[in-house]
């Protein structure tokens, strides 16, 4: 439902209502404490109030009894009356707090000790009063009742106080135990899942590792088929290339034996009528020329009539030759005009055949990118294989690094031994054979044992250094094996995450290069058809002009034919006008 836009699925609403259930469980719990905690408060802040307003009201007393003024200068009725009104609401509270089986023991302790206070209160100030005059026995009573009022009251008020902070103590203790209780609980969880997540971590890496392995397994056929098809679309692709390049130059060889043709057969026809025309107009010539002769003939004769008709003749002759020319001019524009089109015509198939070959050089310059992008993530998977020999070596090092140092200490011994070995037989040799230095085998064994000797104090040396190194590096190594391992294997997941990243992106720009190569080769033939409709058309358009002025001008032959006839009839008719009866 969420996506065809209806708002959350069903068990996203009830994931939601689980939820806010189990924050309105807290929330109630929460709730409960705290009205806990402020009934406990009022409780407190009750019998607080009602020690006070005890406190307050026997030291008003005592002031009273002594005569003394109010420390603040107010009545006695107005000191008491701040809390009056608490006092009295917080008696039935305390009356109730003596009624809970509570701690009767303090209270009956605490009210001893105020008697005792009160009657040494009472003794220290009978010394004072015994000067004055004796206070009436109805005072002392009210002052022993208003005491252990006083007294109950207070009792009450400790009771309460301490009951709310047992009763608070409880809670915290039974807080601190349960919570005590899940921590132990918690531990308990999260060593079982730390076991858990180890268990699962090994068998995670193990199924890491295998589809590691297939994963290049399958990249390495997956290169070897990429590779494969990559070389029959570059075959396939210079076949159709050729191809094309075969079919562009057959059609523009086509289409200039039709230019050619069109143009041999046009001026053909424009000889063949240029030929009809002049052979009419000279006969049209010779007619008038006839004419001519004729209408001077009768021109010598005196007559205005004649003379009006021949300037009227010359006007004519004028004005059709202005029309020729005319004509003539019109034509040859219109043929100034089709050549100029059918030179744009040719320079457009230029620029064409520019642009088919500049978009076949970003081809191959797309396709020299996708190449230089195969071979860097053919060397980014190199480079990962050599990590993975290298993280191998590393492994397998670091597992042989325990068993070298022994290895190392068997041939320091071996080596000294051989060592004392040799010295032995050097000093036997010198002691048997002192003068035969001069002898050749001797000195070739003396020879062969100094030489053997170097060598075993060259090898003793460097198998010290190695050991020394050995040792030096050891603890070294050994703390920085698992960073290097972990360095390494980082730098591994990085390098396959860039392998990957640059495939695709690869990919993605292989997929661009054939979308653009496409998109070209449909404008290229886009271009081709438009240019072709273009040249019919403007074909057409000339072949339409042409048609034009061939109609226009046989309409005004004809219009000069007709006016010829009629200045032939005007000419009979003045010459049968002028002809003598």
């Amino acid at each position: 439902m969420e996506k065809l836009g209806f708002g959350p699925g069903r068990k996203e609403l009830q994931e939601t209502v689980e939820t806010q259930k189990k924050q309105l469980l807290q929330y109630q719990t929460r709730f409960k404490d705290v009205v806990r905690a402020y009934k406990s408060l009022l409780k407190e802040k009750e019998a607080l109030e009602a020690s006070l307003t005890v406190l307050t009201v026997s030291n008003q007393d005592h002031h009273e009894a002594r005569g003394l003024p109010h420390p603040t200068g107010l009545p006695p009725e107005d000191g008491c009356s701040l809390h009056s009104e608490d006092s009295l609401d917080t008696a039935p509270s305390v009356e109730e707090s003596e009624d809970e089986p509570g701690e009767p023991g303090k209270a009956a302790v605490l009210q001893s000790d105020l008697d005792a206070g009160g009657s040494d209160s009472s003794s220290v100030g009978a010394e004072p009063r015994q000067q004055a005059t004796p206070p009436p026995s109805s005072e002392v009573e009210r002052r022993l009742a208003q005491l252990k009022n006083q007294l109950i009251t207070l009792t009450g008020a400790l009771a309460t106080i301490t009951q709310e902070k047992s009763r608070m103590e409880a809670s915290f203790q039974a807080d601190k135990r349960k919570l005590k209780q899940e921590v132990e609980e918690l531990q308990g969880r999260l060593g079982g899942t730390a076991v858990q997540q180890e268990a699962e971590l090994h068998a995670l890496q193990l199924q890491l590792a295998e589809s590691r392995a297939r994963i290049i397994t399958q990249q390495h056929e997956r290169q070897q088929e990429h590779d494969d098809h990559a070389l029959q679309l570059r075959e396939l692709q210079r076949i159709l290339q050729q191809e094309r390049d075969l079919r562009q130059d057959a059609e523009l060889r086509l289409q200039d034996a039709n230019a050619t043709l069109m143009l041999t057969t046009q001026a053909r026809d424009r000889g063949a009528e240029s030929e009809s025309h002049l052979q009419q107009l000279r006969a049209e010539r010779d007619e008038l020329s006839r004419k001519l002769q004729a209408a001077e003939e009768e021109r010598r004769k005196p007559d205005p009539r004649a003379d009006q008709l021949q300037r009227e003749l010359t006007q004519l002759k004028t004005l059709i030759q202005d029309q020729i020319s005319a004509e003539t001019r019109k034509a040859c524009e219109a043929e100034q005009r089709s050549c100029d089109r059918a030179q744009a015509a040719e320079i457009r198939v230029s620029v064409l055949e520019l642009r088919v070959s500049e978009l076949s050089e970003l081809l191959g310059s797309s396709e020299k990118a996708r190449q230089r992008e195969q071979q860097a993530a053919q060397r980014l998977r190199e480079h990962v294989l050599q990590l993975d020999t290298e993280n191998k070596t590393l492994a397998m090092a670091a597992t042989g690094r325990s068993e070298g140092g022994g290895e190392d200490q068997l041939d320091v011994a071996a080596l000294k031994e051989k060592l004392e070995k040799v010295k032995k037989l050097l000093q036997l040799a010198t002691q048997r054979n002192p003068d035969q230095d001069l002898l050749p085998e001797p000195d070739k064994a003396a020879v062969h044992y100094q030489q053997e000797l170097r060598t075993l104090r060259d090898e003793f040396e460097r198998y010290k250094l190695r050991a020394q190194l050995v040792l030096k590096n050891k603890n070294s190594k050994d703390g920085c094996q698992a960073k290097e391992l972990e360095e390494v294997r980082d730098q591994l997941s990085e390098l396959k995450e860039k392998y990957i990243n640059l495939r695709i992106h690869s990919d993605e720009a292989e997929a661009a290069q054939r979308c653009m190569l496409e998109e070209r080769q449909r404008h290229t033939a886009s271009l081709q058809l438009q240019h072709r409709q273009e040249v019919e058309r403007a074909q057409t358009m000339h072949r339409d002009e042409l048609l034009r002025l061939e109609e226009e001008l046989h309409k005004q032959r004809c219009r000069t034919m007709q006016l010829l006839q009629e200045k032939e009839q005007e000419l009979e008719a003045l010459r049968a006008a002028a002809s003598p009866p």
